[in-house]
């Protein structure tokens, strides 16, 4: 036998080891000073027995066999060859049992032992499902899978006599958990349980009304239609309802769907639902659906919808294209919620186009899955706006355009601009005599913007004791912080001030001042002025060669008049009125210009040739103090005239 080249190096390097050493003295332990190893008297060397160059003290597992030695390939055999205590390691074993593929055999397990791709090969397969009758699975399929004589076994785990997958004569248990639920069971009223397996749920319990058509978004512009397309239910019974077996359907073109889930769709009294055929979120256009129909298409144009249940017609509607109902590409349309439910829904006027986006920013509007908008034709909160009108919040009464705007984070006037309100406060002068007819000071100084905004005033006169002749108008600069009042009779006095802050007003706040009888009084001093004249000249024509002569008038010409030298002892704060006195030749013309002045006007005063012709006008002038005490005065306009 030939040694191997392993054997063959190890034993030429022995031989030359025990050839070139030369006797080394011992000492007295009996090792020198280079000795690793026992040289004792029962010292065996290593040996290889397999000739393979590696001995066991090298980690040789088998010094028999020179084909199994550390660092050897590992082969598909069944063996370590590379004595590492591990058999056939890093070769395929499809069916992790710890044999490799190459060695092991395909038994009647369901699985692919021996990795030839097959499963169970060899083995029977009758009613040829794919998988081995020996196996001895019985699957629940309404056949026999395992050729033993009975069909599903095991899968009636409630004991009521039907299983869960049925046959093709029996339908299935649709709760195998529950022995009182099985086919044909009598339905059990508001359980929410499906007990006669039939898809309907508390079935006998639907009533007309129940659920409502709340919402439609037929048209959808941001994404593709019908991606994002869907309707809104309202839950409008006292009751639970279960939405399953629900009936969606369409008289216009035919299309229906029944709502079929593994789990129980309830809905609350009042709650909102939305079906759609797509719940992506990205692609629908931001909706949260509650679940999702197919065969049912909501047309862009005319069509109709209808909800059914055990039979009933919960509720239809039906659009037009425009013609009624709202037409618009990218906004739902909806019922007003003061007309939700069946039959309020019926009415065409109160649905509307929604005119809030949902999403994000550009996305469509709606509001699927909460309340309506409130339509903008009505005014749903009684304050005399509605959206049209540019009510902002139609559901409140305190907010309409031209409203007080608190400091409430509010637009509560409807312009756009959420502000804070300046505050009113209404006061007067306390060096006022607060008797009648001497001045009264109030004072609105007081008031102020939170936000420092300059204030303009507004004071109106809203009491007065009865027999008073006065009014707002007789405030002296309504518009001043601090305008002046004369009041005519002794009581009270009530004067309301609002301030505004260039955008916003105040509340209105008010004052009442109570003012005494002065119990004295000087008649006033009327003084009407100076008496005027002028003069003027015009051309004459002569007449009957001189005899007489025609002559045109002369120039119009206005005299104005001034009372304000009239004078009152006790202060008072005076009247006037203006009167022609006198006009001979009826020329003048008296107009009032203000309360102490006037003006007269004298239309073609009358020429006379060769002498002046005079044209007199008297007007008076009568002042009236706050008791009603006059005095009046005269005051003499002449204008001369000369023709030549």
């Amino acid at each position: 036998m030939t040694a191997s080249p392993r054997f063959s190096m190890f034993s030429l390097l022995a031989a030359l080891a025990l050839v070139g050493c030369p006797d080394t003295p011992t000492d007295s332990g009996g090792k020198d000073s280079n000795d690793t190893g026992d040289t004792g008297s029962d010292y065996v060397p290593p040996t290889d027995e397999d000739g393979d160059g590696v001995t066991p003290n090298d980690g040789d597992c088998d010094d028999a066999d020179p084909t199994r030695y550390p660092g050897k390939s590992e082969e598909c055999n069944g063996i370590d060859d590379n004595c590492n205590g591990a058999v056939d390691e890093g070769l395929d074993d499809t069916d992790h049992d710890g044999i490799a593929d190459c060695q092991d055999t395909e038994t009647c397990d369901g699985v692919d032992n021996n990795g030839d791709g097959l499963v169970d090969e060899g083995y029977a397969d009758n009613d040829g499902d794919g998988v081995a009758d020996c196996v001895g699975t019985e699957v629940c399929d309404g056949v026999d899978n395992n050729e033993n004589g009975a069909i599903d076994e095991g899968y009636d785990l409630d004991g009521d006599g039907f299983t869960e997958c049925g046959t093709s004569s029996v339908d299935p248990d649709c709760d195998d958990s529950d022995p009182s639920v099985f086919p044909d069971a009598g339905e059990v009223s508001g359980d929410e349980i499906d007990n006669d397996c039939d898809g309907l749920i508390d079935e006998g319990d639907w009533a007309e009304g129940d659920l409502a058509v709340n919402e439609i978004m037929n048209n959808p512009f941001d994404v593709l239609d019908p991606d994002g397309e869907y309707f809104e239910v309202v839950n409008m019974s006292t009751r639970t309802l279960v939405l399953n077996g629900l009936v969606i359907a369409s008289d216009y073109d035919g299309e229906w769907h029944q709502v079929t889930s593994s789990t129980l769709l309830t809905l609350e009294p009042g709650a909102y639902f939305v079906f759609a055929p797509n719940d992506n979120y990205v692609t629908n256009g931001n909706v949260n659906v509650d679940y999702v129909y197919t065969d049912v298409v909501l047309q862009n144009e005319s069509d109709d919808l209808k909800l059914l249940a055990d039979g009933i017609e919960l509720d239809a509607i039906a659009w037009d294209d425009g013609a009624t109902m709202p037409d618009l590409q990218g906004a739902s349309m909806g019922v007003d919620p003061w007309s939700m439910g069946s039959t309020g829904n019926d009415d065409v006027t109160a649905w509307c186009a929604a005119t809030e986006e949902w999403g994000n920013p550009g996305s469509d509007f709606g509001t699927p899955g909460v309340e309506n908008e409130l339509c903008s034709t009505w005014d749903h909160d009684g304050d005399g706006f509605s959206g049209d009108d540019g009510d902002c919040d139609d559901g409140n009464a305190a907010v309409y355009p031209g409203a007080f705007e608190a400091t409430d984070g509010l637009d509560t006037d409807c312009d756009g601009e959420v502000e804070s309100a300046p505050t009113a406060l209404a006061d007067y002068d306390a060096s006022s005599l607060l008797l009648t007819c001497s001045p009264l000071t109030l004072d609105g100084t007081g008031s102020f913007d939170p936000d420092g905004d300059p204030l303009s005033y507004s004071w109106e006169l809203t009491g007065a004791p009865s027999g008073s002749s006065t009014s707002t108008a007789d405030i002296e600069n309504t518009t001043d912080a601090q305008p002046t009042f004369h009041p005519d009779i002794a009581g009270d006095y009530t004067f309301t001030l609002t301030v505004n802050d260039g955008g916003t007003d105040s509340l209105p706040v008010s004052i009442t001042i109570p003012i005494g009888d002065r119990g004295y009084n000087t008649a006033p001093t009327a003084n009407a002025g100076s008496d005027q004249s002028t003069s003027g000249t015009t051309t004459c024509t002569p007449i009957s060669y001189g005899a007489s002569y025609d002559c045109n008038a002369c120039s119009d010409y206005y005299f104005y008049l001034d009372a304000s030298s009239s004078s009152d002892a006790d202060g008072d704060e005076l009247s006037y009125t203006w009167a022609e006195y006198s006009d001979a030749n009826g020329i003048a013309t008296l107009s009032s210009t203000g309360d102490t002045t006037a003006q007269v006007f004298f239309d073609d005063p009358l020429g006379n040739y060769g002498s002046a012709d005079t044209n007199e006008v008297v007007v008076q002038v009568t002042a009236t103090d706050c008791y009603g005490a006059t005095s009046t005065d005269y005051v003499t306009l002449t204008y001369s005239c000369t023709g030549s």
